[in-house]
C-alpha cells in the first residue's frame, strides 16, 4: 500500500501544471452542449445523449465548473426517463441495460428525485446477467448507494467471483473495481493487481487484449479499480507517472481528449481523461 501511496503523492505533483489547461477542456466540453435542449453531444456533429450527458456533468463537476443551463439539462435526462416502462432509453432508442445504469447515475449527478426514476434500478435488478451488464449496473448502485440499493447484490458479486482470473489488464480492472464498488473484496485480488502491473503497455497506459496501444477508457476501468484498491488496502505496483504522459497524448489542441492518441476529441475521452487526472492527484474523490 505505501508504494501505492507514494505513486499517487508523486503524481498529484506532477499533475499540477495541467491544472493550466483546465479551462481549455471546460471550454471543449461546454461547446458539446446543445443550447436547444441543454444536453450534451459526444461529437460536434452528434445528437444529444444520455451518455454525453452522463459525460458531461461529471467531467465539468471534476474541472470543478458549473453547468450551465442546469434546468434545460434535468429535462433532458428526465424526458429520457419512461414513467409507464420504469425505464431510461436515448432519445428514439430502446432500453438495456447499460443506458439504464448511465440514466440513474447522471440523474443522481443532477438531483433530480430517486422516486422519479426508482424503476430503472428495477430494471437493473431484473435484466444484468453478463458480467460487462453487472460491471455497468455496479456503477449505478455504487452511485444510488449500496446501503439504500432496493434489491439484494449478492448474485452480482458471485458473477464477478466466477469470473476466471484473467491475464489481461481490462479485465482485471473490470472485475476489482466492480466487487470493490459495492462494497466487497474481491476473492482474488491479488491476481487482478498483478494483472493490471504486468499489463501496464510501453506508451505508459493500458489497453484492450491484443491492441496495438492503449487507450482511455481502459486506462479509466484500470485507474479507477486501483483508486478502490487503495481504499480497499490492497496495493499495485505501476509507473502512474506514465500513465499521465500517456493521458497526455490524448490531448488535442482544442483543449479535449480523444479516447487514442491521434484521433479527433470526443466527449467520452474528455471525460476519462478528467476522471483519471482527478482519480491520480486526488485519491480521495
Amino acid at each position: 500500500m505505501k508504494a501505492l501511496l507514494s505513486s499517487l503523492a508523486l503524481l498529484a505533483c506532477a499533475a499540477a501544471p495541467a491544472q493550466d489547461k483546465r479551462p481549455e477542456t471546460v471550454k471543449y466540453v461546454l461547446a458539446l452542449q446543445d443550447p436547444a435542449t441543454g444536453a450534451f453531444k459526444v461529437t460536434p456533429a452528434g445528437k444529444p445523449s444520455l451518455r454525453a450527458c452522463n459525460g458531461g456533468v461529471k467531467a465539468l463537476k471534476a474541472l470543478g465548473a458549473d453547468v450551465p443551463q442546469l434546468d434545460k439539462v434535468r429535462a433532458f435526462v428526465a424526458s429520457c426517463y419512461d414513467t409507464k416502462a420504469g425505464t431510461f432509453a436515448e432519445p428514439g432508442g430502446t432500453p438495456d441495460v447499460a443506458i439504464n445504469a448511465v440514466g440513474v447515475m447522471v440523474a443522481l449527478d443532477l438531483g433530480l428525485p430517486r422516486e422519479k426514476f426508482a424503476g430503472a434500478m428495477t430494471f437493473l435488478k431484473d435484466n444484468a446477467r453478463t458480467f460487462e451488464e453487472v460491471r455497468i449496473a455496479a456503477a449505478a448502485v455504487e452511485a444510488w448507494g449500496v446501503a439504500e440499493c432496493p434489491f439484494s447484490v449478492d448474485g452480482w458479486l458471485k458473477t464477478a467471483a466466477d469470473t476466471p482470473a484473467p491475464n489481461d489488464a481490462r479485465t482485471a480492472g473490470s472485475i476489482l473495481a466492480m466487487a470493490l464498488r459495492l462494497g466487497k473484496p474481491c476473492p482474488r485480488g491479488v491476481e487482478h493487481l498483478a494483472a493490471i502491473t504486468g499489463g501496464q503497455n510501453a506508451d505508459g497506459g493500458w489497453g484492450v487484449k491484443g491492441a496495438a496501444g492503449s487507450d482511455l477508457e481502459t486506462c479509466y476501468r484500470v485507474v479507477r479499480a486501483l483508486k478502490l484498491a487503495r481504499a480497499d488496502g490492497r496495493t499495485a505496483t505501476t509507473e502512474l507517472g506514465r500513465v499521465k504522459a500517456f493521458v497526455a497524448k490524448c490531448r488535442n489542441p482544442d483543449g479535449g481528449y480523444a479516447v487514442r492518441p491521434g484521433e479527433p476529441s470526443t466527449m467520452s475521452g474528455t471525460y476519462y481523461a478528467v476522471l483519471i487526472d482527478q482519480f491520480v492527484a486526488d485519491p480521495a474523490k
